[in-house]
C-alpha cells in the first residue's frame, strides 16, 4: 500500500502483487482518469483492490487536516470551497458526508474493498452501516454538474 499511487505502479511493474492498497488517491473529490485505468488494469489481472483513506485524513468529515497535514482556508482556499459545496450538498440531500466518501470509495468496479479508520469510536457503526448504504443518483449527478466530481468518471450511473 502507499499514499502516492504511482509508486504502486512502479513496484507492479517489477513484482507480481496479490493486492493493493491506495490511501488518499481514489476518492469523491480525488480520481485522476490515470489512476482509473490502473486500477482496472490491475482488476483484469485479477489482484485485489483495497481504497483507503477516502476521507483524505479526516477533511471531507470537517477536520482540518488534508492527506494528514494541517491546512487552513487561507491556505488552501480551492479545498475548503470545494469542502463547503460538497457539504451544502450533502445536507440538501441528507446523507452524511462520510457516507458519501465511502459509497463513491467503493464505485469502482476494481475496488474489491474498503479499509476505514476513525479516531471517534462512535462512528464506527455509522461506517459500517456506510457500506452497504445507498447513495441517490441525483445527488451524484449534482456533484457533477457543480464540478466535484469529473464529469469523465465512468462509473456512475447517472
Amino acid at each position: 500500500g502507499a499514499k502516492d499511487w504511482t509508486i504502486i505502479k512502479k513496484v507492479s511493474r517489477q513484482v507480481e502483487l496479490d493486492w493493493v492498497m491506495f490511501a488518499n488517491s481514489l476518492t469523491i473529490m480525488n480520481h485522476p482518469p490515470e489512476l482509473l485505468s490502473f486500477i482496472k488494469e490491475l482488476s483484469e489481472k485479477g489482484i485485489m483492490i483495497i481504497n483507503s483513506a477516502v476521507f483524505h485524513g479526516g477533511f471531507l468529515t470537517g477536520s482540518e487536516y488534508y492527506d494528514y497535514k494541517r491546512i487552513t482556508p487561507e491556505s488552501e482556499p480551492l479545498k475548503f470551497q470545494w469542502r463547503d459545496t460538497f457539504f451544502a450538498l450533502c445536507k440538501e440531500y441528507h446523507i452524511s458526508p462520510s457516507l458519501a466518501c465511502i459509497n463513491f470509495g467503493l464505485n469502482h468496479p476494481g475496488v474489491a474493498s474498503i479499509s476505514l479508520n476513525t479516531s471517534n469510536p462512535d462512528r464506527v457503526k455509522e461506517n459500517v452501516e456506510s457500506v452497504f448504504a445507498e447513495v441517490s443518483k441525483k445527488f451524484y449527478a449534482e456533484m457533477v454538474r457543480k464540478g466535484l466530481i469529473d464529469k469523465e468518471y465512468p462509473y456512475l450511473d447517472i
